[in-house]
């Protein structure tokens, strides 16, 4: 099957379609739920030019019988057949999703009561599920992680600094990858209690965007010159350790450095403020942010 580089809304509904009808063709799951999607417009009007760019963002839950980890692979496929945009994709066996709602999972109990179903095996969707969870454990859940994802986070910063200081750019670049890594995952843990465990930063950044696009624009953002420092830091995850020729300038490591630091005061404010929200449901919680 050719998908259709989409033109209009239409097309790019239509090539969605056309994607979804090959991600269960390929890997045939259970069901396929939407629990994000972003629609970015790009306008250029004047004289010499007008031009609209339209860039759309889908987070998308997988589920599978199988409890077997397809992850990576149903990402790869993701990326290589859909031409709209991002898909950031989640796929987990119905076992691990069924455990996650008994254990007080708040992502996956939000996601199923919530989200919006896009594919059914046996075409039926469950409309009748209602979300329970106990916002005390969900909000001691948010705290715990906070304070061992800021330590994570700052140590890995402390570190950068120290080795930029000894003109050590390379093991500098990769300790921040380090530090974009925690801050990344304390938001996805604070704001939609999902565990990750994949450590591709465009990957975290994209799945930040189901609830906010302020961490993907700041460390990405869509000047060439971002993009090409942010792919620089995605790149040292692997080659500073491995790859002898790889090299990073000075001036690269201090931007780099600087914009992880304020990825770092951002995730703290951005969970701050949703924890405190949390909160309003359990009066007599307390919880202490201001020593991170």
């Amino acid at each position: 099957m050719q998908v259709k580089i989409s033109r209009t809304d239409q097309d790019r509904a239509e090539h969605f379609r056309n994607f979804l009808q090959l991600l269960v063709e390929k890997f045939q799951p259970t069901r396929i739920i939407s629990f994000g999607t972003q629609t970015l417009k790009n306008e250029i009007s004047g004289c010499f030019a007008s031009k609209q760019a339209i860039h759309q963002h889908h987070c998308l839950l997988v589920c599978t019988e199988s409890s077997a980890r397809i992850e990576y692979e149903v990402q790869d496929f993701a990326n290589a057949h859909y031409h709209n945009g991002q898909v950031t994709i989640l796929c987990h066996g119905e076992a691990a999703v069924q455990e996650g709602i008994e254990s007080n999972n708040r992502f996956f109990t939000t996601v199923l009561a919530q989200g919006k179903p896009l594919y059914t095996k046996d075409g039926f969707f469950d409309l009748e599920f209602k979300a329970s969870l106990d916002p005390a454990k969900c909000l001691a859940k948010a705290e715990k992680h906070f304070f061992h994802r800021t330590g994570l986070a700052k140590g890995f910063l402390e570190s950068a600094h120290a080795s930029l200081t000894k003109g050590q750019y390379n093991v500098a670049t990769f300790l921040i990858h380090q530090a974009v890594e925690q801050s990344c995952i304390l938001l996805i843990r604070v704001h939609i209690d999902y565990r990750s465990e994949f450590h591709n930063l465009h990957r975290l950044l994209g799945l930040t965007r189901c609830f906010s696009d302020i961490p993907i624009e700041l460390m990405i953002g869509d000047r060439p010159a971002d993009k090409k420092l942010f792919s620089l830091l995605t790149s040292s995850y692997g080659k500073a350790r491995y790859a002898p020729d790889f090299s990073v300038a000075q001036k690269d490591a201090e931007e780099l450095y600087q914009k992880a630091s304020a990825l770092f005061e951002l995730t703290k404010t951005m969970c701050a403020t949703k924890m405190e929200a949390m909160a309003a449901e359990v009066p007599d919680f307390n919880f202490q942010t201001e020593n991170h």
